[in-house]
């Protein structure tokens, strides 16, 4: 296990893990919240409602605590900080569409 935790304590593991962990963190929103509609009508009602689009977000990056909390507690400090920098890389969108458009 400590060779595994060497290969994969790279930043930019984390920081690919927190480009696409949202995206598990969005499919997770679907399946507790609309399962009741298909998920490309979820996607174009989303799309078409622009005050919709920083929450997602902001709830879709929910996920990324799981890598983060598994990076800190497998003592992969780097994985850790780069998810911390995915995370943050998405900062911009969330602030552009709470307050921009």
């Amino acid at each position: 296990m400590e060779g595994l935790n060497v290969r994969l304590d790279r930043m930019w593991i984390g920081l690919l893990l927190g480009l696409i962990g949202p995206l598990f963190g969005f499919l997770a929103f679907y399946l507790f919240t609309s399962t009741h509609m298909p998920l490309e009508n979820f996607i174009r009602f989303i799309k078409n409602s622009s005050s919709t689009h920083s929450a997602i977000i902001s709830v879709s990056l929910i996920f990324n605590l799981v890598f983060f909390f598994a990076g800190t507690r497998f003592n992969m400090l780097r994985l850790a900080q780069g998810v911390i920098g995915g995370t943050l890389l998405y900062a911009p969108f969330i602030i552009y569409f709470k307050y921009v458009s």
